[in-house]
């Protein structure tokens, strides 16, 4: 029985990685949270950008590169104040704003209310790895249940050469 605990919801694969915590496992997050995700978003920007070897100008000059359209550093600021809820940024400078700053765990701060994870590179591979050999553990498993089977039953071999239709 202690098997079981390992599997899933499903009840028929077993965990991505058998019990090592290489990532954490998320669940969706009950109900909408749109202003808890736009202050979460608001003070996750103002951290990347105080962790951001360039200044706000700079910042705000490259976005504005980037996008295309232009962006001041008071702009920028408001989008990373807290106290200005209503002045939230749109998808396409936020885009432009990880890539300026190089903060892609903002993408990760973005999607964890959905029960998702950002992986990237290393990461991406340990959990395609981690598939990999879970598929393995299964066909393995599958092989072993089938030897079962045939072991327990044994075939039975019949007498071709009784039909009569060959000397």
């Amino acid at each position: 029985m202690a098997r079981d605990k390992r599997r899933n919801r499903c009840g028929n694969t077993d965990d991505l990685f058998q019990g090592e915590a290489y990532f954490p496992l998320r669940r969706p997050a009950v109900g909408a949270r749109p202003v808890d995700l736009s202050l979460r978003i608001k003070t996750a920007m103002s951290r990347a950008l105080k962790e951001c070897d360039d200044s706000a100008p700079i910042v705000a000059a490259r976005i504005a590169e980037m996008t295309g359209r232009p962006l001041t550093e008071d702009a920028l600021y408001t989008y990373t104040a807290a106290s200005k809820p209503d002045h939230d940024i749109g998808i396409v400078r936020f885009v432009a704003f990880v890539r300026v700053t190089g903060a892609k765990w903002l993408w990760d701060e973005l999607v964890s209310d959905d029960g998702l994870l950002v992986l990237e590179d290393r990461e991406a591979k340990l959990a395609q790895l981690g598939h990999l050999r879970q598929q393995e553990q299964s066909l393995v498993e599958q092989r072993r249940r089938l030897e079962k089977e045939l072991n327990r039953e044994p075939v039975q071999v019949r007498n071709r050469g009784a039909r009569g239709g060959r000397s």
